[in-house]
């Protein structure tokens, strides 16, 4: 074991147990890593974190039934799958023997998992790792038997379908012997096919189905969900059996390129102007030639800084998800290609000049933008037209990619749709073309993972460009806000030591945009208004004596403050001004019992408190107890409160007014306003404290809306 990770324990809080770090399996996955290039303070990372996520896990020498749903949120193309395969070697050296990895929802997908799990393995010689295609025979309760009495351990890699799950369950773990024992699920890609895309209908979609007859068979076991978009996962029916139990950050290593590096500004983005002809059209749209002239200038820098045996280049035309789409594009592709290779054979020839003049204007885009150590455009010349002859093509639809034949070439370009969405990595991914779009509010976790220039590129950055169209690049830069929002959500419960089945989810999401299918999770929108009221009707006497007491609290501690005011012959209104945001927080909204189907409640508050901290603003807040001493009188229907803020005295337009009203009388530009409402059940006789929350417009221009689960 490598002496970077100096403990040769690691517990991560009081609920979980002492994961044990220094094995020969962890030594093997850490050795592979190193020898990947990944620096020895990232690979201490990777193990950290993935000892953190184990010691979730059911603890191997217990004997009671532990079954447990966890989630580890990383980035997309940020190396979850070194992860969940440093999770699994932590696990076999802590004395679990089966591990079964569900790998994607294509054979593609299945089979890079699989090679992947056998690559970081491969120096161990006792651990098996076999799919439910190749291997099926030897899947069986009997096998697992006599593997043991060999002295391996074994990992299944299972088609995310409930067919090849079932198999699992019912050749494998119907012996008692083999489910007492300790198992770790891993669900790769885990928003995906796995949840249950039935639950409006109040029935069960067959692969979840299917996961939850596979747990139900385990006494004992993690089912644990890998995902960069985990938007579903977190927003589903905490009853769910696939919702986590707790749920673990994993920050990309050191060079990672993401949202933040790409969707903060302009720099690697391109518009395709709306007035364009769309690559789907008859003819060639003038910014798809300057996006594939770009890739091949890319390609001949990349070549002259020292490109290396093994290292790839590649472009991604991302048009839609129709084959028939693909095939036209991918025709265009062979044909301009082609044609750029004629053109190019003699450089002294006049039909090469327009070429070499596209060619130039790629090239000075990259000049333009400040490329280190670039050469002249005639010392590339040579290498750019070779690109053009030498790369590969290929078409990856929904149902089939390459059969490794982009591993021929050092230069491709790939067309698809559907399976370049999720899951598979393009090495040396530099410039993308993406037109794919929907056509109302898109949804989060469907367009973040269609990123695929994502992931560690800092060698070739500067070379990086996607060309989308404006909704696709305003999408990105919502979404960048929203994943900061999501993650800050979920360090914020953990560092408060909130359970993770408790922890609020409200999420700052775009008008725009979607969290996620509508199919997996209901949900509904929180938009911070002038007026934040509360509606719901607090009737539990232990709770409203509570809230009086909270307020009474503070009318008492600042009572030196407060200044009255009264309107005609009415009840005075008491005003206690200029308080922080964070004191009303504090005094009031933290310890205020709001109605359990409130949907103005302190949740929300935590979440505005956030924003305004993100934001940097601190308003300040007039407290304001509405016509005190006196009551508004309501039929409370089914808790529900009528409108009980009082207009305008008089009514009357065309008088002077006594009184504005309470949405107007005390409204200023720039302070927030907080008003109490006795309110009193005509029907039970109860009288509640109720508040509603004015937010100044230059506050609510700087906020965002919000997502809620329904």
């Amino acid at each position: 074991m490598n002496n970077n990770i100096a403990m040769n324990y690691y517990t991560s809080d009081a609920e979980t147990w002492d994961v044990y770090l220094d094995g020969r399996y962890t030594a093997a996955v850490q050795n592979y890593l190193e020898a990947d290039g990944i620096p020895a303070e990232g690979v201490s990372k990777i193990i950290a974190n993935a000892a953190q996520t184990l010691s979730y896990c059911p603890k191997p020498d217990g004997t009671e039934e532990c079954k447990k749903t966890g989630i580890v949120i990383g980035k997309v193309q940020s190396g979850k799958t070194s992860n969940f395969i440093s999770i699994t070697a932590l696990a076999f050296d802590n004395r679990y023997d089966i591990a079964v990895v569900l790998g994607g929802t294509k054979k593609p997908l299945v089979k890079q998992n699989r090679d992947r799990i056998k690559e970081y393995f491969a120096t161990t010689k006792d651990i098996l790792v076999l799919d439910t295609t190749d291997f099926k025979d030897q899947l069986s309760a009997p096998k697992m038997h006599q593997f043991k009495k060999m002295g391996k351990k074994v990992v299944i890699v299972a088609l995310k379908s409930p067919t090849q799950i079932n198999y699992i369950a019912d050749n494998i773990f119907y012996d008692s012997s083999l489910a007492e024992n300790p198992v770790l699920i891993i669900d790769d890609e885990g928003d995906e096919a796995s949840l249950n895309t039935l639950v409006k209908k109040g029935k069960k979609s067959p692969t979840y189905k299917a996961i939850e007859r596979l747990k139900e068979r385990l006494a004992r076991h993690c089912f644990l969900s890998i995902t960069a978009t985990p938007q579903a996962n977190l927003l589903i029916d905490t009853l769910d059996i696939l919702s986590p139990d707790f749920g673990v950050l994993v920050d990309p290593g050191k060079g990672y390129c993401g949202l933040d590096v790409y969707h903060s500004d302009s720099t690697y983005t391109k518009k395709i102007p709306d007035s364009e002809t769309s690559l789907l059209d008859d003819g060639i749209p003038k910014s798809f030639i300057e996006a594939i002239s770009m890739f091949f200038v890319a390609c001949a820098i990349y070549k002259n800084r020292g490109m290396q045996p093994g290292d790839k280049l590649s472009m991604l035309i991302h048009p839609s998800q129709l084959k028939a789409d693909h095939e036209k594009v991918f025709k265009k592709v062979e044909g301009l290609i082609l044609d750029w290779c004629q053109k190019s054979e003699d450089k002294r020839d006049i039909a090469y000049y327009p070429l070499q003049k596209i060619l130039v204007a790629a090239y000075k885009e990259y000049e333009e933008a400040g490329v280190e150590g670039l050469l002249p455009f005639d010392a590339l010349e040579d290498d750019i037209i070779q690109a053009m002859n030498v790369c590969g093509r290929h078409k990856v639809n929904g149902d089939s990619v390459p059969k490794g034949a982009d591993e021929i070439y050092d230069y491709n370009i790939y067309v698809g749709g559907t399976m370049l969405g999720r899951g598979l990595t393009l090495k040396g991914l530099a410039i993308t073309y993406i037109i794919r779009t929907s056509k109302g509010a898109s949804t989060v976790d469907t367009v973040q993972q269609r990123a695929r220039w994502f992931g560690y590129k800092m060698k070739y950055l500067d070379l990086c460009r996607i060309f989308a169209v404006e909704k696709i690049i305003r999408e990105f830069r919502e979404i960048r806000d929203h994943e900061e929002d999501l993650w800050d959500t979920v360090r914020q419960a953990k560092c408060q030591g909130t359970n993770f089945k408790n922890m609020a989810r409200i999420f700052a999401l775009s008008d725009d945009l979607k969290m996620t299918r509508s199919s997996v999770a209901k949900t509904e929108s929180y938009t911070f208004k002038f007026w934040n009221k509360q509606r719901e009707f607090q009737s539990i006497q232990e709770y409203i004596d509570s809230n009086k007491a909270v307020l009474d609290t503070v009318r008492t501690t600042h009572k030196q403050q407060i200044i009255t005011k009264q309107f005609g012959e009415g009840a005075p209104f008491l005003i206690i001004p200029n308080m922080e945001f964070d004191y009303v927080k504090s005094n009031i909204f933290d310890k205020f019992c709001f109605p359990d189907n409130e949907k103005f409640n302190k949740s929300v508050i935590d979440k505005l408190a956030v924003l305004l901290k993100r934001k940097g603003l601190q308003p300040k807040v007039d407290i304001i107890w509405m016509r005190d001493g006196t009551f508004s009188k309501h039929i409370i229907d089914c808790g529900h409160i009528p409108n009980y803020s009082v207009g305008r005295r008089p009514k009357s337009l065309t008088k002077p007014a006594i009184y504005l009203g309470d949405d107007y009388q005390f409204v200023t530009e720039d302070t927030m306003q907080l008003q109490i409402h006795e309110i009193l059940d005509t029907v039970t006789g109860i009288d509640s404290p109720t508040l509603a929350l004015y937010i100044p417009k230059n506050v609510i221009e700087k906020l965002t809306n919000l997502v809620i689960p329904a």
